[in-house]
């Protein structure tokens, strides 16, 4: 059991990097299902090409659930699409209208398959276009067959020790990437390093100024992504990370934890999710909260750094859309990933409890 509370130790935030973590093992066949697609910058960057392919072809308008995050808006936006939103139930179903020559967007939420994708994907009306966010289920199991009505976007982001790193199943040419996002890279990848360095020394006090320099760095990729989210060149050294990561041995170990967090604390809080099918892999641990945002301080100061899905749009009003207001104000993901084990989820149990 964790200490002290003023130890280098750190349950959450960006991954750091560990070049022991590189195997050469998996070469992305566990990320991708056996779909064919391009790699691209980010996930909002693989969501602009599906957006030019369909603009290409006459279609201008697209659907979004009222419960996602902001960055989606930016490729939408740039692109010129027109769009409005539709509800999603507390339960994080999909309630769109699909209309004649419009796209819709669904967001697998936390992993987990959005229960309305089986009955989108018969889908029948003439011009319809189906968009599968997969970026928070990476590890699941999202594939389909084949159509030229539906596409996937995903990102591996959240899943790993990469600064860069979007898909969609669209094939075309890959893009050089600007030097801008290679110095950004290296920038990112040298943070990841030093941070995994810091945090081996479990002894020593927390140290501000080190600590500053790798989330600048990381935030640094944040800005640049926000602000040129069409960028689309991938470096190739994101993708030799990504090709030697042991991504099924993360999904066991993802899964692993949940469980095991949810024996812990599912008699004490309201999970958001009840149970763990086989074919999901869980981006976090997620529990509903009426003060959310005092636990979530509470946490981070034992070192506990969780982040908050999502800061809705403007647009989403409470009127309009309550249950994605209520699931934005009231959401909290615990992380349960690869980094951890069974102390660390009891650590954070024991956390949780103290602070509710």
């Amino acid at each position: 059991m964790r200490l002290s509370i003023n130890k280098r130790f750190a349950i959450g935030g960006d991954f750091e990097f560990k070049i022991e973590d590189i195997k050469k093992k998996d070469k992305q066949e566990t990320l991708l299902n056996g779909q064919k697609g391009t790699w691209s910058a980010s996930g909002r960057s693989a969501l602009a090409k599906i957006l030019k392919h369909l603009k290409d072809i006459g279609i201008q308008e697209i659907l979004l659930p009222s419960f996602l995050c902001e960055s989606i808006l930016q490729p939408v936006k740039k692109l010129g699409f027109r769009y409005s939103f539709y509800p999603v139930t507390k339960s994080l179903i999909a309630q769109p209208e699909p209309k004649p020559r419009t796209a819709v967007l669904v967001i697998h939420y936390f992993g987990w398959i959005n229960p309305s994708t089986c009955n989108l994907r018969s889908e029948q009306i003439d011009g319809f276009y189906l968009i599968e966010d997969a970026s928070q289920a990476a590890l699941s199991n999202w594939s389909f067959a084949n159509s030229a009505n539906r596409f996937v976007v995903l990102s591996p982001r959240k899943f790993g020790p990469l600064p860069f790193g979007g898909w969609c199943n669209i094939v075309t040419m890959a893009e050089k990437p600007s030097h801008a996002i290679e110095c950004l890279a290296w920038r990112s990848i040298a943070a990841r390093l030093a941070k995994s360095t810091y945090l081996t020394e479990h002894g020593l006090p927390v140290d501000n100024k080190i600590e500053e320099f790798y989330l600048s760095a990381f935030m640094a990729v944040e800005a640049y992504l926000n602000n040129h989210p069409t960028d689309s060149g991938i470096p190739q050294i994101i993708l030799d990370i990504m090709d030697g990561l042991d991504w099924a041995e993360i999904g066991k170990r993802r899964r692993a934890n949940w469980q095991y967090l949810h024996e812990l604390l599912s008699k004490f809080v309201e999970p958001l999710m009840t149970d763990l099918p086989t074919d999901v892999v869980p981006l976090g641990y997620v529990i509903r909260l009426a003060y959310r945002d005092k636990v979530r301080k509470a946490l981070a100061a034992r070192r506990i750094f969780c982040p908050v899905h999502w800061p809705l749009p403007t647009e989403i009003t409470k009127s309009r859309f309550p249950n994605a207001v209520k699931l934005s104000e009231t959401s909290l993901t615990l992380p349960i990933d690869q980094r951890y084990g069974p102390e660390d989820m009891a650590y954070m149990a024991k956390a949780v409890e103290d602070v509710l």
